[in-house]
């Protein structure tokens, strides 16, 4: 259900935005993937596709993944959050705007 509605909001703030399943991820585009969302048993882990540093997050949310060696992942972007429960869905969802703003 967490899913549901982080899904609900980010294809609610634009008529264009696609969904594309993939193996291991959902990606979310415009022109170019803004997000990308891994559903996980205990947890959501979404990707944003803002360079390292671009990131407005007064919260700490998110984990920077080029620092302070770059880490492997799936998706695209320089940053994962993880959400865990609806508590954070607003802050959470915050970030995902600055992405689709920067990316589209």
């Amino acid at each position: 259900s967490l899913f549901q509605k982080l899904r609900e909001r980010i294809m609610a703030l634009d008529e264009k935005i696609s969904e594309e399943p993939k193996k291991w991820y959902i990606a979310y585009k415009l022109a170019t993937n803004f997000v990308d969302v891994e559903v996980r048993s205990k947890d959501i882990k979404i990707f944003l596709n803002v360079k390292s540093g671009q990131l407005n997050d007064p919260k700490n949310l998110a984990r920077d993944l080029t620092k302070p060696k770059p880490i492997g992942h799936l998706g695209n972007g320089d940053y994962e959050v993880k959400l865990e429960n609806e508590e954070h869905l607003e802050q959470v969802f915050l970030l995902i705007v600055q992405s689709y703003n920067l990316n589209k």
